[in-house]
């Protein structure tokens, strides 16, 4: 009999075990491609497809940045608990949800599921995300670290505040948009060769490459003005600096931006 729904509260009890188990979630709907959502305070995702298509297996441990003794720790002391975090994990009706526990930080997650999973992963401080062999709707977004997506299909939504983004799509969904923005980082993406798309292309302190045959479109920007003086606002003229162009006669709107990093569209 299948579970609507499943919660799970895991604790790790020390670096051996968390090393050697892992939580197995088993899906509501086998047969339907599942959801799975990662959010963590800090800590780096990795997330592989590839997995059975009945469960959702979940793997913890410290991230990379691991607290030192406190200074005024009293000679003779040591620590009795690993400082491994704890996870909470649901699964409803197919959506598998996975944090941090209430009181956790600094966790490192390691999923794998299904490859027809569609994916939706955010960290905050000091993480990195990595996706591979995943062929759904893939949506993750990083404060302070590096976005890789590699093997995947699909349509992707990722965006970093400071960090690259490197992304190499095996398949895109047809009519579907996607977007790869970064505040402070290179976009580096790959896409079949036979993709069609709309392309909006914006960097502040950088450049774009791209090895497509993009038909770039004429400047046809014009300034946006916004007259609010006689509601006692302001009078503001906005000038958008994006290019424009298409690839194989163009298609849904893909968009491609950094304030501070190269842009490169790599043709597969």
């Amino acid at each position: 009999m299948q579970l609507s729904k499943v919660y799970f509260l895991v604790f790790a009890c020390g670096a051996a075990a968390i090393a050697q188990d892992k939580v197995t979630v088993p899906l509501s709907s086998p047969t339907q491609p599942p959801t799975v959502k990662v959010h963590l305070i800090s800590g780096s995702i990795t997330v592989t497809g590839g997995g059975p298509a009945s469960e959702v297996s979940v793997q913890s441990g410290k991230s990379s940045t691991e607290k030192r003794p406190p200074r005024d720790l009293p000679a003779g002391m040591h620590r009795l608990d690993s400082g491994e975090p704890g996870l909470d994990i649901e699964e409803d009706h197919n959506v598998v949800t996975i944090g941090a526990g209430r009181y956790e930080s600094g966790a490192s997650v390691t999923v794998q599921v299904p490859a027809n999973a569609s994916l939706q992963l955010s960290t905050i401080s000091g993480g990195h995300l990595d996706v591979t062999g995943v062929n759904g709707d893939i949506e993750v977004s990083n404060m302070n670290g590096s976005i890789t997506l590699t093997g995947v299909s699909g349509s992707v939504v990722a965006s970093t505040q400071n960090g690259h983004i490197t992304v190499g799509l095996d398949k895109v969904t047809p009519d579907k948009p996607m977007s790869f923005t970064s505040l402070n980082g290179k976009v580096d993406v790959t896409l079949p060769a036979d993709t069609k798309a709309r392309l909006r292309l914006k960097t502040g302190n950088g450049a774009i490459y791209s090895d497509f045959d993009v038909k770039t479109e004429p400047d046809a920007t014009k300034p946006v003005v916004e007259d609010a003086r006689g509601q006692g606002g302001r009078y503001r003229i906005r000038v958008d600096r994006s290019v424009y162009g298409s690839i194989n006669g163009g298609g849904p709107e893909y968009r491609f931006e950094t304030v501070n990093g190269n842009i490169l569209i790599h043709k597969k």
